[in-house]
């Protein structure tokens, strides 16, 4: 290819944004490539997702090249210096670099979390542990993430090199006029229109909320939300009345003079399985082709009773906060990320310690991953045991470690039924977060004839993790707290989505909410929802401990008709309720989704609970009064 000698600045300046705004196209195309199998507009919406990449893709341009084009724009004779046109031409590289980096990496993490990034990846890399470990594997398993955004980078810088800009004689006049020209059409593409600045939620006005991710791109959303607050005061009503709509101090049950008399204090064991979608386990499909990896689940199931269980979140952080605290994570970054995770508030084991329990949390991970250590300390765990402390008993034997995340599950495990026994006759809330079933996805030596590969490799380790549950069940048995305690089961979050009836906002969702009961070993279903912030109300209701607390979550015990889910996801809330898929975005009033009967008041909940939440957390009132 030639080199295009270019005489006019202003045709050259152009024919640079039409370059970075094609590679940012090209990054797009290469993550819808990558992500088809979740990411699937329906026919006429890729108009929409065309006309939404033009506006979003300019702005991102204008804006990450924004010093560039300063630069270049000023009428001034020093413009034409070479010195002066080398830094130009570096801060032109560095601002598309910032634009496909971000793009190339969530091409390979959208498939866990289902959402751009956003400002909280700057304080997740650095509580994720060892990423040193995890770089290889990330590296190897997800190549395509870093190859195919590399081979573009270096078309754009040889385009690049292609366009010359050679020195032309002009008039102050002309220079003042192209100066003013140009700066009023970056200012134009950088609004994203003549309107008020663009939204990351925006993109829903030209797709469906699902494919949001096709109209904006991780750079943008980084951006805006660096500097656009976590949370606004919104009122959408009155303070009564969106109390009323939607109480969030819990009013418990009443308890009994002789329930309070002679009231026998039960253990009870959380377990939150890493990954582990409905959609893995026999106990929730019946259809004949579903790949279920859960055998000993699934025989446990006919002992339990089985909720059609959902998280509020598509993270490990959202995950375990929403269990322990009641609090879902409708922001774009994680609370506990937030400049708002210094704030007061309750969880699940300071309630039990207040009613005499011992409280432990483990986790076969590095202490210090994503701040649970920290966070179990707050919330009133007693103990946090993990990696550290299982090598610090001398059980770290080098069969035992993944070489990623930290202990496998079965030693681990076992570990725990040892350690849960040093607790005596006192009662226990013990919380055990699994770790196996995660990218990059370890077997054991021992095991890996027995686990084979499926549609994805998470298969085999939830078939992992489903036999160290089985082999710790086994153990617990033998115990003698095993039938005063009562077994909860549940996950961090859903693995990924390999079929139809899975692949879309409902299904990525979809978590299991197994209680068992040694005491009344009697299986049942029940249709209704349970959301993860729904477990601390329900437990304090089940042992009538009756206290109060602030919760945006219900009691499985208060709750007459079929329950709700609310989470946030790509700038828009969105609320499952009745059956209904109610998805609204920052800007209230533009609404999407059908609204049948029953829907008004669906979507009046879940504007009273966006008050609720984001006036109780700015101002520091999570703790009830």
């Amino acid at each position: 290819m030639r080199k295009k000698n270019q005489h006019n600045i202003y045709a050259y300046l152009i024919i640079k944004l039409l370059l970075a705004f094609g590679t940012l196209l090209l990054m797009q195309a290469l993550f819808y490539l990558c992500n088809s199998h979740i990411l699937r507009p329906e026919g006429s919406e890729w108009y929409g997702i065309l006309l939404g990449n033009t506006v979003f893709g300019m702005a991102t341009v204008a804006t990450f090249l924004l010093p560039y084009f300063f630069m270049m724009l000023l009428p001034f004779r020093f413009r034409q210096k070479k010195g002066y046109r080398i830094v130009a031409e570096v801060l032109y590289i560095l601002g598309m670099l910032s634009i496909v980096i971000p793009r190339g990496a969530n091409t390979a993490y959208y498939q866990y979390t289902y959402r751009l990034l956003s400002d909280e990846i700057f304080s997740y890399l650095g509580i994720s542990g060892q990423m040193g470990s995890l770089a290889p594997h990330f590296a190897a398993d997800y190549w395509y993430a870093w190859v195919f955004p590399l081979i573009i980078f270096l078309l754009f810088l040889f385009l690049n090199s292609r366009i010359k800009l050679s020195p032309a004689k002009r008039s102050t006049k002309q220079h003042l006029f192209g100066t003013v020209a140009g700066g009023l059409l970056l200012w134009f593409l950088v609004r994203g229109g003549l309107g008020k600045f663009i939204q990351p939620e925006g993109a829903a006005d030209y797709c469906q909320p699902k494919n949001t991710a096709l109209v904006n791109n991780d750079a943008y959303n980084i951006l805006r939300t660096l500097f656009t607050p976590e949370l606004k005061e919104v009122h959408y009503m009155s303070d009564e009345e969106a109390d009323q709509l939607c109480p969030v101090v819990f009013t418990p049950l009443p308890v009994a003079p002789w329930e309070e008399a002679d009231r026998p204090s039960r253990n009870v064991v959380l377990i939150v399985v890493e990954s582990l979608g409905q959609e893995f386990m026999g106990c929730y499909n019946t259809q004949p082709d579903a790949d279920t990896r859960t055998p000993f689940l699934d025989s446990l199931a006919q002992y339990c009773t089985l909720y059609d269980g959902r998280a509020n979140g598509k993270k490990s952080i959202e995950g375990i906060l929403a269990i322990n605290t009641s609090i879902p994570n409708l922001m774009a970054q994680p609370f506990t990320n937030s400049k708002y995770s210094d704030n007061d508030f309750t969880g699940i084991p300071a309630v039990f310690k207040r009613h005499g329990y011992h409280t432990a949390f483990y986790h076969g991970t590095y202490n210090g991953v994503m701040d649970f250590d920290k966070l179990c300390a707050k919330i009133g765990f007693d103990e946090y045991l993990g990696k550290n402390e299982y090598e610090a008993e001398g059980l770290g034997r080098p069969e035992d470690y993944d070489g990623a995340w930290g202990i496998l599950d079965e030693p681990f495990l076992q570990y725990t039924v040892r350690h849960i026994n040093s607790y005596g006759d006192q009662p226990f809330f013990a919380e055990i977060f699994t770790v196996s079933s995660h990218h990059p996805y370890p077997i054991p030596d021992e095991h890996k004839e027995r686990f084979l590969e499926g549609r994805h490799p998470i298969l085999k380790c939830v078939e992992y993790t489903d036999h160290a549950l089985r082999r710790f069940f086994e153990e617990a048995k033998k115990q003698p707290w095993y039938s005063n305690t009562l077994f909860i089961i549940t996950a961090d979050h859903s693995g990924h989505g390999l079929s139809d009836e899975y692949n879309d906002y409902d299904g990525w969702y979809r978590i299991p909410m197994m209680v068992f009961d040694p005491q009344q070993p009697t299986g049942s279903r029940d249709d209704l929802i349970v959301q993860q912030i729904d477990i601390f109300p329900s437990l304090v209701d089940r042992f009538r401990f009756g206290d109060r607390f602030v919760t945006f979550g219900n009691s499985i015990h208060q709750l007459s008709k079929v329950g709700n889910q609310v989470y946030f996801g790509n700038g828009y809330y969105c609320l499952v309720y009745n059956d209904k898929e109610v998805p609204i975005q920052h800007r209230i009033a533009v609404i999407q989704g059908d609204y049948e009967e029953g829907a008004p008041l669906a979507l009046k909940y879940l504007k009273a609970l966006i008050q609720q939440y984001n006036d109780r957390i700015i101002n520091n009132k999570l703790i009830a009064q």
